[in-house]
């Protein structure tokens, strides 16, 4: 099954020797389509020696890190909290490196991994970015604009004035008729235009609209509900509903009159930009433990577009599955998971991913 998110957070027990634990060893900043938005998290630095707390404390300027990435203390001199600030420079995700000295003299490596989000992606370590970009809206057809003009040219475009009445065509002239396409950005279409010889009878090309002429064939075909009672030869129609148009290219009443799809004037849809999906990991009770005394449930909170999804909705989405250091195989499934003593030995790192 596809991970669509996951987070993960490590519990701790104490017992002896020197450890250094931070609350948070990994986070995702939200993107855009190659590189960070501008945010930051935090973690705090905890020194033990077996069951007691002891002093950490952190040289800014031996913190390695990726480009884009700065970090801050704050002035706590016994568990202090790092700021960690990714910048629209970081690209790729990294490693910062934090040598913590404890007790004066000890120096411990701790790594904090940093990562990105990139706009649409799911399933990556930590929370996830924000709601995906909507992709721009497509043009739809608002409105035809349809005119007339004759002119003495059956290849050039009369300059006059355009009519929205055919006019009175002289015999051998040419009556044009002039379409224009309104979109729904309301933007239009360049001019397309229809010739028809004026002949002894007088006849004229016309565009219909309506619903009657539907298909996409090229073979002259009849359509008895055409709505057009005697159609000429050249004559234009447009579905209202599809936006095909059609040519006759046969005249007569709807059921002698035949026509044939010509093509469809309307705009394409615009993409939907994707909801991005995160989890979160809460613990009840803390993430570090004396001597074995550990009872906590960890929840596993999953947003969409930065709004937390309960119950059939979180449902729809998928199925959240417990794996423990780095198994393949679940521990257990559902948006908890009790933590009791004897479950962990020293530390345990849980990943909560959300599968569907």
């Amino acid at each position: 099954m596809a991970i669509k998110s996951s987070d993960q957070i490590s519990i701790v027990d104490i017992t002896d020797a020197y450890s250094v634990i931070l609350t948070n060893d990994s986070y995702t900043f939200p993107g855009t389509i190659n590189a960070a938005r501008a945010g930051s998290c935090t973690t705090q630095i905890i020194a033990m020696r077996g069951a007691e707390q002891v002093a950490a404390s952190v040289n800014l300027n031996n913190v390695t890190k990726p480009t884009g990435i700065t970090v801050t203390k704050d002035s706590d001199a016994t568990s202090p909290t790092l700021t960690i600030t990714a910048s629209t420079s970081f690209t790729t995700a990294g490693v910062v490196k934090i040598p913590v000295v404890v007790d004066g003299d000890i120096t411990i490596n701790k790594e904090f991994s940093v990562a990105i989000a990139f706009t649409g992606q799911t399933g990556q370590t930590g929370p996830q970015g924000p709601q995906g970009e909507t992709g721009a809206t497509g043009n739809g057809v608002a409105s035809v604009a349809i005119t007339y003009q004759a002119g003495s040219s059956n290849t050039t475009p009369p300059t006059g004035t355009w009519s929205n009445t055919p006019p009175t065509v002289s015999e051998g002239q040419y009556l044009w008729t002039k379409i224009v396409f309104t979109y729904t950005d309301a933007s239009t279409s360049n001019p397309m235009y229809s010739v028809a010889k004026q002949g002894v009878s007088g006849s004229s090309a016309q565009w219909y609209t309506g619903t009657g002429i539907t298909g996409t064939s090229t073979t002259p075909t009849s359509f008895s509900g055409s709505g057009v009672s005697s159609a000429k030869v050249g004559d234009m129609y447009l579905n209202t509903s599809t936006y095909n148009t059609y040519r006759c290219t046969v005249g007569g009443a709807p059921a002698a009159a035949k026509w044939v799809y010509v093509n469809n004037i309307k705009g394409q849809k615009g993409d939907q930009g994707v909801a991005a999906i995160s989890i979160a990991i809460s613990s009840s009770n803390g993430t570090i433990f004396k001597n074995s005394a550990i009872e906590t449930v960890l929840t596993a909170h999953v947003y969409q577009g930065g709004v937390e999804v309960t119950g059939a909705a979180l449902t729809a989405l998928g199925t959240i599955k417990w794996y423990k250091d780095g198994s393949s195989t679940a521990v257990a499934t559902g948006q908890t998971l009790t933590i009791s003593a004897g479950d962990v030995t020293n530390k345990a790192t849980y990943i909560a991913q959300l599968e569907g």
